[in-house]
């Protein structure tokens, strides 16, 4: 049996492969073009990757008409993050969280998948004064993005519900690391991380008086695992991410004292998202036995190694 990974080129999808195919898994991994990532090349007999895309119909039913028998559960997390790309076309990127979500429902119900999870967001709580946990805080979404992962979410544990289907969901919240270099990544993390891969013009308008919990994306796909293998939770909604918040100046700090050539990083007044500073993942670590490995400086120092490694690669 295989789990179906959706998005399986992303970052987070990526590394979930990884400690997946580490515990022996074989992996369908599905994703609109192929990708090459070094630390999935030990597991490659175990990967199988088509070609395909979330929203076309078609494609999803080739995809289950030849595996499905096969499949023991499907991780869905394919998104349009909260960017510019976003925001420059709000109707495409919800419909892609949107109906590509919904479209894996359907099949994991034609095809009568057992398990699946969904990928969300910290985003669905919006902007709070503390640490939001699954069991206190309502989703509350302060823009687009947000609210349509919470649209996500609903028809996830409703198809659950009414189909008899073991429906999961994580909230990650702000990952980075291996997979992806800073300069194939949202502004954000561009700029923020851009001087361990040598980018200049490195500067956000807002931020300087912002800490969010940046979360190193090995945690969060192992988080994600756990969440998938776990046995009969109790609940079926957790947040994961680190317990610690990384001011923005303080990571562009780290990133600095991890490059080679040190850049500057330009960080105007303000917040740049309307988010709570972290998550509270009291409820992971209780039930899934989920606890970050990766302090922010390890995590930097760790991420400039791999970068340093693809840099070199390509010379």
């Amino acid at each position: 049996m295989s789990v179906l990974i959706t998005g399986g080129n992303g970052l987070i999808s990526s590394w979930i492969i990884y400690y997946l195919a580490q515990k022996g898994k074989r992996i369908i991994s599905v994703d609109l073009k192929p990708r090459a990532f070094d630390y999935l090349e030990e597991f490659k007999d175990q990967i199988n990757f088509i070609q395909g895309d979330v929203l076309e119909w078609s494609q999803l039913l080739s995809i289950f008409h030849a595996e499905g028998v096969n499949i023991e559960g499907i991780i869905h997390t394919p998104a349009e993050m909260a960017s510019p790309r976003y925001w420059n076309n709000p109707y495409r990127s919800t419909y892609l969280n949107v109906v590509g979500t919904l479209n894996l429902l359907e099949f994991a119900r034609l095809y009568q998948i057992p398990k699946f999870l969904y990928v969300s967001s910290g985003a669905v709580y919006g902007e709070v004064k503390d640490t939001p946990s699954e069991l206190t805080h309502p989703v509350n979404p302060s823009d687009l993005y947000g609210a349509g992962k919470v649209g996500s979410e609903y028809i996830s544990l409703q198809y659950g519900n009414h189909y008899q289907i073991d429906v999961r969901v994580i909230r990650p919240y702000f990952f980075f690391g291996p997979g992806l270099l800073p300069s194939e990544m949202n502004p954000l993390f561009r700029n923020l991380l851009g001087s361990m891969e040598g980018l200049d013009n490195l500067q956000l308008e807002k931020g300087r008086d912002q800490s969010l919990g940046f979360t190193y994306v090995k945690d969060t796909a192992l988080g994600t695992v756990l969440a998938y293998e776990t046995e009969h939770p109790e609940h079926r909604v957790f947040n994961i991410a680190t317990d610690e918040a990384t001011s923005f100046p303080e990571l562009a700090r780290l990133a600095q004292k991890y490059s080679e050539q040190p850049r500057k990083v330009i960080l105007g007044g303000g917040k740049l998202f309307p988010r709570g500073e972290t998550l509270d993942i009291s409820l992971a670590m209780k039930e899934l036995g989920y606890t970050p490995q990766y302090r922010m400086e390890k995590a930097v120092a760790e991420y400039s190694e791999w970068i340093q490694k693809q840099l070199r690669s390509k010379m």
